[in-house]
């Protein structure tokens, strides 16, 4: 009720429209205050309120699970102290590694035992390769080093929803996009390994050089794209003959090295890999684990898969 006391008789019948609009645009007005002070406008740096997830009408949450991205570095040692197909072989395991993140061309499943994912996911890589030579630091040496990505793929983790179970329709509106977006996905990382694959296994090798075993080391500690978890691997005899250049930071990744033996002696290969080992010390690596080369290619497998070359 408005008080008109003091203001004389209260307005007469012609003017009324004007009054009830005025009362009307008020109120808009308190309503707008109200709602802005509640909802926080997207300008002043705050979220808006979002709805409870516990509400009829509260959207589901996703049904997809993040595959994450681990970024790789790998030096593979051509030099004339190590018989030819060494490198060649390294060569073609990576490339045979890559090659089978291609997720498979068949339809995603729909359904899946309880407690189990319809389709996993799966990580993403970022692999620089380059190879041990006279400079192998050096940031020429373009036609022996080879940048490759794969994206991750995210996994569906829940059946189709049934008809009749409880917001049936906007669960299935929910599953139904990601089932989208991970088949889209998959297709994106199959077509990306193939290339990423091809351009691995075409790569020249520099059989002419000196072997600056810690410079390509080092090289690729400098390079690497800064993000994803770390990882790094190396295939050479260990037999470097330039003075050692370190420089960068493992910041505590691990070191994997496919050592080859060619020579038969034990003691000798031994003792290379702890004088190695030392070096990469000083840069703050992680574990440094010694893998034969007869075991290459399941180790490299698991590598490019989950950063680890052991299962």
């Amino acid at each position: 009720m408005i008080n008109y006391e003091g203001w004389g008789r209260p307005p007469g019948r012609p003017r009324r429209r004007g009054r009830k609009t005025a009362i009307m645009a008020g109120a808009l007005c308190v309503v707008a205050v109200i709602a802005l002070l509640a909802g926080r406008s997207s300008l002043s740096g705050h979220a808006p309120v979002q709805p409870s997830a516990t509400g009829a009408s509260a959207q589901p949450a996703t049904d997809m699970s993040a595959g994450g991205e681990g970024t790789l570095g790998a030096c593979i040692d051509p030099t004339l102290s190590l018989i030819p197909s060494f490198a060649t072989t390294i060569r073609t395991d990576l490339a045979q590694a890559i090659a089978s993140l291609a997720p498979a061309a068949t339809p995603v499943e729909t359904s899946a035992q309880p407690g189990q994912a319809v389709s996993p996911p799966q990580a993403g890589i970022n692999l620089t390769v380059r190879e041990v030579d006279t400079t192998s630091y050096s940031s020429t040496m373009a036609a022996f080093t080879r940048n490759v990505s794969v994206p991750p793929v995210p996994g569906l983790m829940v059946s189709r929803p049934q008809p009749g179970s409880s917001d049936y329709a906007n669960q299935l509106r929910t599953w139904t996009q990601d089932y989208q977006t991970v088949t889209a996905d998959r297709k994106l990382a199959a077509a990306d390994a193939a290339s990423a694959s091809s351009t691995i296994a075409s790569l020249p090798l520099d059989r002419n050089g000196s072997s600056a075993i810690s410079a390509c080391v080092s090289a690729l500690l400098v390079t690497v794209p800064p993000g994803g978890n770390h990882s790094y691997l190396l295939a050479s005899d260990l037999q470097e003959n330039i003075a050692p250049q370190l420089h960068g930071s493992f910041h505590g990744a691990p070191l994997y090295v496919v050592q080859a033996c060619d020579n038969g002696n034990g003691n000798s290969c031994a003792g290379l890999l702890k004088s190695f080992t030392k070096e990469m010390r000083q840069l703050d690596v992680g574990q440094v684990i010694s893998i034969r080369p007869e075991d290459a290619a399941t180790a490299i497998g698991n590598w490019i898969r989950t950063g680890e070359a052991t299962p």
